[in-house]
């Protein structure tokens, strides 16, 4: 299912004692203390929420939910070090699933319950890791991907003690890295790696380019800019950037700070006079421009 599907119906089996009592969703999510394992196994689109040291409660649930591949995600919160969590599942007569997300606090068990009521749950991240020279990530679905750094070109030229030093939205919408002042979602991750999403970008690309360099002309001149008028672009550069819609990060940058914009600001505005689907801002806009500096954050 889509973002564009709408929200859906989930259940949340919540057994750990120290779990907020409000959950992301409110009447969406339906949420219980426990159930008999073959009611619960039926249940489609199952959460459970629970320790590492109360596996041997929901083991049965969990096992027959898996079984009929209702089970979407198992979130177990380290309540013993991470060494033990072997010997946890291994008492409770469980193996770790693919399905199976570790936390040590609640933001990413909310964070893959908003992305599936939203059906976002193959386009937003749920968490992620440096190891070496590859980011590993996890989308909210959840599937694992390997990224190496020298596959995005945003990252390609990072120092290797920068590489560690990023931020996860709330919302799995996109990475951080302060230093560089980078963001990626997981579209643009995918498309380094991913021989057919790169493709699908380069028919995006030809598709919108014309089209957002017609929003680009129209923007300035509303403005009431002449192609002259941006600092940093020469007015042949500002005619061509109008004329295919391909611009660098850097241009896109002074565009916007001609027009009094954030650069946020400026390529939201570009999607509006482009008519972009909101759904399809992200995508379109890192496959149109290489923008590896900005995606869209989700409401």
């Amino acid at each position: 299912m889509t973002a564009t599907a709408g929200k859906i119906r989930l259940t949340l089996i919540k057994r750990d004692p120290k779990a907020p009592s409000s959950v992301p969703g409110g009447h969406s999510i339906r949420v219980v203390g426990g159930a008999r394992p073959d009611v619960a196994a039926n249940w489609h689109n199952l959460f459970v929420l629970v320790t590492a040291t109360g596996l041997g409660d929901v083991a049965k649930l969990v096992s027959a939910a898996n079984k009929r591949n209702h089970l979407r995600g198992l979130f177990v919160r380290y309540d013993v070090g991470p060494e033990w969590l072997p010997q946890m599942f291994e008492m409770a007569n469980l193996r770790t699933m693919r399905n199976t997300f570790f936390h040590s606090d609640f933001k990413l068990p909310w964070r893959v319950l908003r992305a599936w009521q939203m059906g976002a749950q193959e386009e937003l991240i749920a968490d992620a890791r440096v190891i070496g020279d590859e980011i590993l990530v996890v989308s909210c679905e959840p599937e694992t991907y390997r990224v190496p750094f020298a596959s995005v070109p945003a990252l390609r030229k990072m120092p290797i003690a920068e590489r560690g030093d990023f931020r996860l939205a709330d919302d799995g919408s996109y990475l951080h890295w302060p230093t560089q002042d980078i963001h990626l979602d997981l579209d643009a991750l995918l498309v380094a790696i991913d021989p057919e999403r790169r493709k699908k970008a380069e028919k995006i690309k030809h598709a919108y380019g014309q089209r957002y360099g017609e929003a680009i002309a129209r923007l300035r001149s509303e403005t009431g800019l002449r192609q002259s008028d941006i600092p940093g672009l020469s007015e042949r550069e500002v005619r061509r950037i109008e004329s295919d819609g391909q611009a660098t990060v850097d241009s896109l940058r002074k565009l916007a700070t001609a027009h009094r914009m954030k650069l946020s600001e400026y390529l939201d505005r570009l999607a509006t006079l482009a008519h972009v689907p909101a759904t399809h801002r992200v995508a379109e806009r890192v496959a149109t421009y290489g923008v590896t500096h900005h995606v869209t954050k989700r409401k």
